[in-house]
């Protein structure tokens, strides 16, 4: 009830400014106005809709994925478009301000110049079609392999993992889509697959022939699972049977060893679960019980952040997810501001910690300048790494 709340206190506010600023000061003809505005409104309230259609069970699977794709598109279309006028207005009123300073007042130059207003409508209307096609096309391409490499002394024997984390499955995400995934991870010929939170998203019930697909990764260990905040969201207790089910190892504060790389993995539950939860609490001592003093310790943790409570002496590796990466230009800004660390590696306290974009995306099935990923991280036995000599 409060995201709707708040979702809707936004939706109301960004659609009155777009309004303003794309038609309210126009003299096209009123009815023009409306439809306009109309679209606004529906866009800004686009993920709200999704909702309500598909607990109104109005639509069929196939229909309902049809209006769920075509409005989150409008959603991520008009954030793309109030986010390039509020830009422009910002960057033209400052430049007007220091050439009034200097040659002094010029209407023609004015932002509040109707027929120059149109103009710079027009170019912005366009410039937003061509990210919006962009995003598009970043949203429908393959996630990349991105390939880590971290090594120590602590690693008796080589050992690959594979990342998977926020592909957001829901009803209307293809089931090719993730039989491909899964391929794909499969052909990487991983030790262990580590899925990092937001892999469902949605009820069990409604996306069972996705889970099918998914239960055919194939690693030496079984996969590693720890939530994220939208299993919480969907059911946690039903999404916890379903993995366990599905014979993969849910870590929540718990860990497993990989005795032959002396490698120790454990996974806390999601910032959201743990602050939201009166049972999932974190325990890291719990999380870490099992690892043998000199193990290699890797965390896999949903929310990037707890890696400020963490020592180098306790972990050596954390996997996070969670921020997308931004998914959609600018909303990186938003999302930097809202997360410290948002995409790529980092060093916290002599901790490497690694954020992926994720493998998929929520709500518009759009991203841009924040390609999804699917992560190989190979680990290497220091030992096993020979230096040769530069050549003279």
């Amino acid at each position: 009830m409060y995201f709707a709340i708040a979702s809707a206190i936004i939706a109301v506010a960004c659609s009155a400014i777009t309004i303003k600023t794309l038609v309210g000061y126009s003299d096209i003809r009123r009815s023009r106005k409306i439809i306009v505005g109309l679209l606004v409104v529906v866009s800004w309230f686009a993920p709200l809709l999704v909702g309500l259609v598909r607990d109104s069970g109005l639509f069929g699977p196939e229909a309902f994925a049809v209006v769920s794709k075509i409005l989150y598109l409008m959603f991520g279309t008009v954030f793309i478009l109030f986010s390039m006028l509020l830009f422009r207005d910002v960057v033209w009123f400052a430049l007007y301000w220091i050439y009034s300073k200097i040659f002094g007042e010029n209407w023609k130059l004015h932002p509040k110049n109707i027929n120059l207003l149109d103009k710079a409508n027009f170019i912005v209307v366009l410039l937003t079609a061509v990210l919006a096609s962009m995003a598009v096309y970043g949203g429908a391409r393959e996630p990349e392999l991105k390939r880590l490499e971290f090594a120590s002394a602590r690693i008796s024997k080589d050992m690959r993992i594979v990342m998977i984390n926020d592909t957001h499955i829901n009803r209307t995400t293809p089931v090719e889509t993730v039989r491909k995934l899964v391929d794909r991870v499969n052909a990487l010929d991983a030790d262990a697959i580590v899925l990092v939170g937001d892999i469902a998203d949605d009820k069990v019930d409604a996306v069972k022939p996705h889970m099918k697909e998914l239960e055919r990764l194939k690693a030496k260990y079984p996969p590693l699972y720890t939530f994220g905040n939208h299993e919480f969201y969907n059911g946690l207790i039903p999404w916890q049977f379903k993995f366990k089910n599905m014979g993969f190892l849910i870590m929540f504060n718990h860990g497993v060893r990989i005795p032959d790389h002396n490698v120790y993995i454990a996974g806390i539950p999601d910032a959201h679960i743990a602050n939201n939860s009166d049972i999932w609490n974190v325990n890291f001592l719990q999380a870490f019980k099992g690892a043998r003093k000199g193990s290699y310790r890797i965390l896999l943790s949903h929310t990037p952040d707890f890696a400020d409570y963490l020592s180098k002496d306790s972990v050596d590796l954390q996997l996070s997810g969670h921020t997308h990466g931004g998914q959609v230009f600018p909303f990186q800004i938003l999302a930097k501001y809202a997360n410290k660390y948002l995409s790529g590696l980092y060093d916290v306290n002599g901790i490497k910690l690694y954020v992926s974009n994720g493998a998929g995306y929520w709500g518009p099935a759009m991203r841009l300048f924040a390609p999804s990923e699917i992560t190989v991280i190979d680990l290497k036995a220091l030992s096993l790494i020979h230096i040769s000599e530069p050549t003279r």
